[in-house]
């Protein structure tokens, strides 16, 4: 009979876990203190994008940003006019800081995007921005059918369009249909931008969630992605997740160590954490916990996390002199971080968790077995 895990909860009072919030958002917007001006608007930085003046519309977005951290509107402006600047990476980072800065105080950001969005459409179908911001929102938040759709429309309105071909290739092989015809999209947008590390960096996504058969595809367009000079989270991830499919779990863990050095700002060290035993940490984003594990050489550490509030973590394992030896990000069966790891010597192991790119708010579970 399986032994029953004995169950060790250290909990974040509430009290403090808002405060942690509240100290995260007021360091978000310090920089900007002395400097929004109140003039700027969401309305100004729409009509940039109208009238094609896309880096006007992203400086006035910023401003929206900076004087309103918390609210969905110049996330949503300086998104749109990324994506039609050609500048997908800052499009998507943009929106892990809507999950980390907007949606614990706005819950419903996603649908005030699409309700917004549908609006715009339903007044100007053709409307070439409002398809291209809609149609990525859908992507973000893993709804690839519509997604797919709206870009069918927006390729019909405009089929040369770079973001419209990169972006459906994408939806099709991470929705796993038409993945021929994926692949052919994705081919013919680094045809069209050969020299776009955006673009590279895209299609490296859609290899490793998409096509995890041809990891050695996702890492050539990774690398070829940070060459570039997308030094960012996402980036490292992907290159983690291409090398332990490629069996090189070294390799696979600096990259997952580069991935937490980008987005940890506050590591928090714990008690440790015994065999079948179960830890549940509060979050924040820019938090990551160190949680030291004590064994002997050639006893098998098994780790796995979970939560009720997000969907996706991801860990890493330090030897006891600190080198990183495993990074766990997504499993066969879902997104959070598991793994088993015989070590290879007695001393005390620190295991790094937190979520994807330490975006997310709430419980944080994990179990060592």
């Amino acid at each position: 009979m399986r032994r029953p895990h004995l169950r060790y909860e250290v909990h974040t009072s509430s009290a403090l876990i808002g405060c942690m919030l509240i100290a995260v958002l007021l360091l978000l917007a310090a920089p900007s203190l002395g400097t929004a001006s109140p003039n700027c608007t969401a309305e100004q930085g729409q009509a940039f994008i109208d009238n094609g003046q896309y880096a006007q519309a992203v400086s006035e977005f910023t401003c929206l940003v900076d004087a309103q951290p918390t609210e969905v509107e110049g996330y949503r402006g300086r998104i749109e006019a990324e994506l039609l600047l050609g500048r997908f990476s800052d499009a998507v980072r943009d929106y892990t800081r809507v999950t980390a800065y907007v949606e614990p105080v706005h819950p419903d950001a996603k649908l005030v995007i699409y309700d917004g969005y549908a609006d715009r459409l339903a007044a100007s179908p053709d409307d070439v921005p409002a398809l291209t911001g809609a149609s990525f929102a859908r992507w973000y938040f893993f709804d690839y059918p519509q997604a797919i759709h709206v870009l069918d429309h927006l390729l019909a309105v405009k089929p040369d369009d770079l973001y419209g071909t990169l972006f459906r290739g994408s939806n099709r092989l991470l929705k796993n249909v038409n993945k021929a015809r994926g692949i052919a999209d994705l081919e013919q947008a680094i045809a069209m931008a050969p020299s776009s590390p955006d673009v590279r960096y895209v299609v490296a996504d859609a290899y490793t969630y998409g096509q995890p058969s041809d990891p050695a595809r996702a890492l050539a367009e990774a690398t070829s992605a940070l060459d570039g000079g997308l030094d960012t989270p996402r980036v490292h991830a992907i290159l983690g997740a291409a090398y332990t499919a490629l069996g090189d779990p070294a390799a696979a863990a600096l990259e997952v160590q580069q991935h937490l050095d980008l987005v940890t700002t506050n590591l928090v060290p714990t008690s440790p954490l015994a065999a079948r035993d179960t830890r549940t940490l509060d979050l924040v984003p820019g938090l990551t916990y160190e949680i030291p594990l004590t064994v002997t050489a050639g006893e098998t550490i098994s780790i796995s996390t979970s939560s009720h509030e997000f969907t996706d973590t991801i860990a890493l394992l330090l030897a006891p002199d600190g080198s990183p030896v495993l990074g766990s990000d997504d499993t066969p069966t879902g997104y959070f971080a598991a793994f088993s790891y015989v070590a290879q010597e007695t001393g005390t192991y620190l295991l790094r968790v937190t979520s994807f790119e330490s975006v997310s708010t709430g419980a944080l579970t994990v179990t060592r077995r």
